[in-house]
């Protein structure tokens, strides 16, 4: 068994998107016989698949209805892949849900993602192939969670921000890797929370979240950081390079 364990196991990261007010906006523009909210959703799943088919080579994708399931298992930088998916995808999202309700007065529609680090294990086969982990888990809660804060739609977990702090801040991941306590960490090294600004994130609190007994540190895109042009796409370029970044955004803009 364990032989089988080694042998399945892989690193990744994980993202879930899904659709917020989805069923009551479904039923709403299906009683007026109006096809624009299933145009918007077929546009939602073509362009996040084609985002991270852009973004990585070794992507495995599924969806439940409006949530799709974006798993990146680049060997050596599945969390930078994974990390440049979720930027695109906070912002090509953020860009349809405004222009949806802007032609489509009275609607409120909206999107949640969530996202973490960790090991999962490839199960099944053919069309039931997939992959579990508690990181599948993880990032469930994290998006469900982004509810709970006044217009957060994007958060991701503690290993996934841990990733992006050793590859680019080596030493400050050093000093992260001494305490336990997060909110400590800032208290004692309070130019700490610079870091997270670099990546555009906030710093939330240590969460519990839901069927997860550890509780975690948790962090929300900042929508004003996201939204200076000069600091995302210097993100997007160390994340993936100059020309990958050039077709990311011929696909989101």
């Amino acid at each position: 068994m364990s032989n089988n364990l080694d042998i399945n196991k892989k690193k990744s990261t994980t993202v879930l998107t899904d659709i917020r007010n989805f069923s009551q906006t479904f039923k709403d523009f299906q009683g007026k016989n109006s096809s624009n909210f299933l145009d918007f959703i077929e546009r939602y799943y073509v362009t996040q698949n084609l985002l991270a088919r852009t973004i990585s080579n070794n992507v495995h994708m599924s969806s439940t209805g409006d949530g799709i399931l974006a798993i990146f298992l680049d060997d050596k930088d599945h969390y930078k892949r994974g990390y440049a998916y979720i930027l695109a995808t906070h912002r090509m999202l953020t860009n349809m849900c405004k222009e949806f309700v802007a032609q489509n007065p009275g609607t409120d529609i909206s999107f949640g993602m969530g996202a973490d680090s960790g090991n999962v294990w490839t199960v099944g086969e053919g069309y039931l192939n997939t992959y579990v982990g508690t990181v599948v888990n993880r990032a469930a809660r994290i998006e469900a969670n982004t509810k709970l804060f006044a217009n957060t739609t994007t958060s991701i977990g503690n290993s996934l921000y841990k990733y992006l702090v050793k590859e680019f801040y080596p030493s400050a991941h050093e000093l992260m890797e001494e305490y336990s306590d997060y909110d400590y960490l800032l208290n004692t090294n309070p130019e700490t929370i610079l870091i997270s600004k670099q990546f555009m994130l906030q710093y939330i609190f240590d969460m519990q979240l839901k069927g997860i007994q550890a509780n975690a540190p948790i962090f929300r895109m900042s929508e004003s950081l996201v939204g200076d042009e000069k600091l995302y796409w210097s993100v997007m370029n160390k994340l993936v390079g100059e020309n990958q970044a050039k077709k990311i955004r011929t696909i989101i803009e």
